[in-house]
């Protein structure tokens, strides 16, 4: 019995060569600010032609998750509730599709409008000023 065409075991690789070169271009993407808080990681990722990674599906996320768990560090997102509390937005403004946030996340504690990924993967609102991995992406 088989379960796959020549033809589409040759399109899987492609597309397992595609998504590999695209993780390790994130993982090339990947730089740390001197100041590090939200506005300067936003800053470094214009500047580079980029913006702050956003997982849009859990397959996004799970990338970023390799590269958070890689690096041991937390990562700030793209993802903000600036505009209207409770209410995240990606950095064009369109409220965010997907999520993964923690257990009792978000819970703007102390007034928390930024989000970072912790090394499980899952997200946690967090005040906008603290120094996080930065990573972008183009």
């Amino acid at each position: 019995m088989q379960l796959f065409s020549h033809s589409e075991l040759e399109s899987l690789k492609t597309q397992i060569r595609g998504l590999e070169t695209e993780l390790e271009g994130l993982k090339s993407a990947i730089t740390k600010t001197q100041k590090g808080d939200y506005d300067a990681a936003r800053e470094t990722c214009l500047r580079m032609g980029g913006a702050l990674a956003s997982p849009r599906n859990a397959a996004e996320n799970s990338a970023l998750q390799k590269i958070v768990t890689w690096y041991n560090r937390r990562a700030v997102l793209g993802i903000n509730d600036m505009a209207t509390e409770g209410r995240f937005e990606y950095l064009n403004g369109d409220v965010i599709g997907y999520s993964n946030w923690a257990p009792g996340e978000p819970n703007n504690l102390g007034n928390e409008d930024c989000v970072e990924m912790h090394q499980d993967g899952k997200w946690h609102d967090r005040g906008c000023t603290l120094e996080w991995l930065v990573i972008c992406e183009f």
